[in-house]
């Protein structure tokens, strides 16, 4: 970690945050806060206000009005109710006189103010500080546990205002519960070696020149990742590739095919998250956020739509590209194949560990895909779900499901062994689960609050935009972000931000969110991006000039695959894409 970034980046975010709270709200503050209450007023309320002010609508409330409104809202009495989760989201109604449950109507559109504004001051500072790593990124994503309640922009135990939800409530997310599956799933492959085997298998079965073993590398590690994490995953493949550039005398700093081999690891770890929903983290903050902000379920077989064509089409371009950029200095790869047959073979015959893990994973990945419906031609399948009258049962009770399979199913039944032992689990990034909380903590509040919509009249001047250009602009600055920071982090960072975005200028937000996740995901130029970049680095195979050199290019090229699939081809393949 850079200390000096990180000192600055820690009181620069202090200072934006504090000098935020000090300034007084502006009129598009006002404005945005002004909507939200009466988005949860009852239509009496509505009525009295427009009635009062000579408007005929909401819609016609503007800066130019803005006064009138506020000073009428000085006349009005309602009552608010403590707890919005029992009231319903109508809550607000008009009262007929004072007492101790009412409040003038500007009070409340004052209060609601004073909660957008305190909760852009906190996004800022929880965005610096992520930027500039000022902190520990879970740490930094702990911040709403304590700030929404002292800012009062959610409580802990009700849904009052100016938040309207609970403040602890996206830390345990249903999305968050199906990641936490998809870890399981993954450190129960880790212990009994099934990936190690699958990778193996994979690139007995393509060959063993260096063209055809760096293709067997990069589909062996994309398909893993989609199911691991990339870090363990290109941890994983890293000492296969090492063993087989050894045995074949290719040495560091002097290999091309070394270097083309390591960083088929690396690219192909971050091409491969983005296969499936839990394939890498930004998929899940993604899936988060367009549920709480478009009220949108993106299930598995939905994301398969979406991120296996990219898959499908970016592994090979990349495999392409490094080939042509670092061509191999050697044709035949000796004792390559002795190496993997070795390696196959000390692995032995499937341990029972193994083999109900790969029953497990099977099963899981089976009721994941076929849970919902879907058609072929003009034949429907109902999902499962449906056949067996369980439509409440969604992926992350699925993963609960898969988790509590892995701690039933025996090893060794007398020695009372089970697939999956809670020390093993301990291996689970928990943090990582906790940084989904909190960003999506931050997210709610953005948009329950009004800030997300004073974000979007900020961007009004942009609508003149093509929205091709719209979408490469999120894209490329997805993936800049992406570079020097988590893309964790950066995906909710960005997620609120796009969503008003697209908002503002009438063009779909989750297919704009969607490749603004994806982008993140497409980092492949500093060992610093992402952890899979930093392994190869280690190696001594790859030097920073030419992970830049080969990573610019697949930047470049990766984005303008991205955009052009989004606009063109996955609105035909995918409900979730419209442009």
């Amino acid at each position: 970690m850079n200390k000096k970034k990180a000192k600055a980046g820690f009181f620069t975010g202090l200072i934006v945050f504090f000098t935020l709270l000090a300034l007084p709200p502006t009129s598009s503050m006002y404005l945005s806060a002004l909507r939200i209450v009466l988005k949860h007023s009852h239509q009496n309320v509505i009525t009295t206000l427009l009635a009062e002010t000579n408007l005929r609508s909401v819609q016609e409330i503007t800066p130019l009005t803005l006064d009138r409104i506020l000073l009428q809202a000085e006349e009005i009495l309602v009552a608010v109710p403590e707890d919005f989760d029992l009231s319903g989201e109508k809550g607000i109604q008009l009262a007929e006189e004072s007492t101790p449950g009412t409040q003038k109507l500007r009070q409340v559109i004052e209060l609601q103010t004073r909660g957008l504004k305190r909760t852009l001051a906190l996004a800022l500072l929880m965005a610096v500080w992520w930027m500039t790593e000022a902190l520990p990124i879970v740490v930094v994503a702990l911040l709403p546990m304590v700030l929404f309640p002292a800012l009062s922009i959610a409580h802990v135990y009700a849904a009052r205002m100016p938040g309207y939800f609970v403040a602890f409530t996206p830390y345990m997310h249903r999305l968050v519960v199906l990641f936490l599956g998809g870890f399981t799933i993954a450190e129960a492959m880790k212990r009994w070696n099934l990936h190690e085997r699958i990778a193996l298998h994979f690139i007995s079965r393509i060959g063993f020149s260096p063209k055809r073993v760096t293709l067997g590398v990069m589909v062996a590690t994309a398909l893993l990742s989609m199911f691991i994490s990339n870090t363990a995953t290109a941890a994983m493949m890293m000492p296969i590739a090492l063993s087989l550039l050894l045995q074949a005398g290719c040495h560091p700093a002097e290999s091309r095919f070394g270097t083309t081999l390591m960083l088929s690891i690396a690219y192909a770890a971050s091409i491969g998250g983005i296969g499936t929903l839990i394939g890498t983290p930004p998929n899940v903050v993604l899936a988060g956020f367009a549920e709480m902000l478009l009220h949108i379920d993106i299930t598995f077989q939905r994301w398969l739509a979406i991120g296996l064509p990219l898959v499908m089409v970016l592994i090979p371009l990349s495999w392409w590209l490094l080939i042509r950029m670092n061509p191999p200095e050697i044709s035949k790869l000796a004792g390559s194949k002795d190496v993997v047959k070795k390696k196959i073979s000390d692995l032995g015959k499937l341990t029972g560990g193994e083999r109900n893990t790969c029953g497990i994973f099977a099963l899981t990945a089976f009721m994941w895909i076929a849970r919902s419906g879907f058609s072929i031609g003009p034949l429907y399948i109902p999902g499962w779900t449906a056949l067996l009258g369980v439509p409440w049962i969604d992926d992350s009770v699925i993963a609960m499901i898969a988790v509590l399979l892995f701690y039933i199913t025996p090893t060794d039944f007398k020695r009372w062994e089970f697939t999956l032992d809670w020390k093993t689990n301990c291996n689970i990034p928990w943090g990582t689960l906790l940084l989904f909380g909190g960003g999506m903590a931050i997210g709610k509040a953005l948009q329950e609050t009004g800030a997300a919509h004073f974000i979007a009249m900020s961007l009004m001047d942009l609508k003149s935009l093509p929205a091709i250009l719209i979408l490469a602009a999120i894209v490329l600055l997805a993936k800049l972000l992406s570079e020097i920071t988590s893309n964790t982090a950066t995906t909710t960072m960005l997620m609120p931000v796009i969503f008003a975005l697209g908002s503002a200028l009438k063009i779909d937000p989750l297919s704009l969110m969607i490749a603004g996740a994806v982008a993140t995901s497409l980092v492949f130029m500093l060992p610093v991006a992402t952890p899979p970049n930093a392994i190869v680095y280690g190696t001594g195979y790859v030097s920073i000039a030419e992970m830049v050199r080969n990573g610019f290019v697949l930047q470049v090229v990766s984005a303008l695959i991205v955009v052009l699939l989004f606009y063109f081809v996955l609105p035909s393949l995918s409900p979730l894409i419209t442009f």
